[in-house]
């Protein structure tokens, strides 16, 4: 549910978690930790539920889902997984698997792309909820992206095995996922979220091959072969640092896109650009 913090009005989620459960101490303790890399929900204040004694309130930052609006550019996307894989290698670092990575599971902080506010719930209207609004570019503003939802994560001792059960989660497709046989806990959220790369982008958008080879090696049918979060992230660099700037602001153009349609959306993106430059030097 959404809300208004009293003391000065900014707009929070708040969820429900049951007290005997461990949600809220990984959550407060990687919130606690202060580092660039840092990409999981600040929690501003846990609450005891004024009905239930069994149940707290964990009040959060009000964020929008990571893929609402659309990504629009490549540049968004290169932003996107330099965040993400940051901010899973930040978690195995600190021995925290969040064993439930999903788009779902990932959100953004879009005050800069409405200046002027949307509603929580009719997410494309004013607060009001009765004017439509349109978001500003995301290339053009600094988006923060962040892991929510520990309520499947397992925060391990230093030097503990990462072996776990469970065959929960939002993807269904980790090939390893069992309520029998014990499986690595860190590997499930690399396959995870390489899967989440795959299907919210190469599958998706033209001109995104680039991502191949990191979604290939995260995507191992066999976990043991699946690099680690470090060694993901190192690739990433280089490969994200071999890509020519220019392409940062091209259109994402959708692979089920006719050819006509794709040449008019580009023609509109380019002129939409051109526009936005004449901007930036005519006061």
């Amino acid at each position: 549910m959404d809300a208004r913090r009293s003391s000065n009005n900014e707009l929070v989620a708040i969820k429900k978690i049951r007290r005997d459960t461990h949600e809220i101490q990984i959550a407060q303790y990687l919130s606690s930790i202060q580092h660039p890399h840092n990409h999981t929900v600040s929690i501003l204040q846990i609450l005891d539920d004024p009905v239930d004694p069994d149940l707290s309130l964990m009040v959060m930052p009000y964020l929008r889902q990571c893929n609402k609006p659309s990504f629009g550019t490549i540049g968004e996307t290169i932003d996107f997984i330099n965040q993400t894989l940051e901010g899973l290698a930040f978690m195995h670092r600190h021995n925290v698997a969040h064993r439930d990575i999903a788009v779902e599971n990932i959100m953004m902080n879009a005050q800069a792309l409405y200046p002027d506010g949307h509603h929580p719930v009719r997410l494309n209207y004013a607060p009001d909820g009765i004017h439509p609004v349109t978001a500003l570019p995301r290339h053009d503003h600094q988006i923060k992206y962040y892991y929510i939802d520990f309520g499947l994560a397992c925060h391990f001792p230093e030097g503990a095995s990462r072996y776990v059960v469970g065959d929960v989660g939002r993807d269904t497709e980790v090939p390893e996922l069992s309520s029998h046989v014990p499986y690595d806990a860190f590997k499930v959220d690399i396959f995870a979220l390489g899967n989440l790369y795959s299907k919210e982008f190469e599958e998706k958008y033209k001109d995104l091959h680039f991502l191949l080879p990191l979604i290939e090696r995260m995507t191992k049918r066999n976990p043991q072969e699946r690099p680690s979060s470090e060694e993901l992230l190192a690739q990433w660099v280089e490969i994200r640092d071999s890509q020519p700037k220019h392409i940062y602001r091209w259109r994402l153009s959708p692979k089920s896109e006719p050819a006509i349609g794709r040449m008019i959306n580009d023609t509109v993106a380019v002129a939409l650009e051109g526009i936005n430059h004449l901007k930036k030097y005519v006061k």
